[in-house]
């Protein structure tokens, strides 16, 4: 199985995260190759802190595959890089 764990900055994290949050939880329903999907917001606020965390599971590394190049998550993604101020990921098995 594969997990695909995505950090991001917004500009504006108040208004910009539960957004993105409900939109990516969305997916869920319109990409079936998803085994899980969660987010979460950060409570600490530290210097190192990124503003939410995307944390998603796939059966295989072709269903990410699909999954990164979906119509549905091409939309979420474009409105995360238009208000990201930063990102990371990791992606491994397990």
């Amino acid at each position: 199985m594969i997990k695909h764990i995505i950090f991001t900055k917004f500009e504006n994290p108040q208004e910009q995260a539960p957004i993105a949050s409900e939109m990516l939880l969305s997916l869920k329903d319109k990409i079936p190759q998803i085994v899980s999907i969660e987010t979460g917001m950060d409570v600490l606020h530290s210097a190192r802190s990124y503003d939410m965390a995307l944390i998603v599971t796939f059966n295989t590394l072709d269903d990410l595959k699909i999954y990164d190049h979906h119509p549905a998550h091409e939309a979420v993604r474009a409105y995360i890089k238009a208000h990201r101020t930063a990102s990371a990921s990791v992606d491994f098995t397990f």
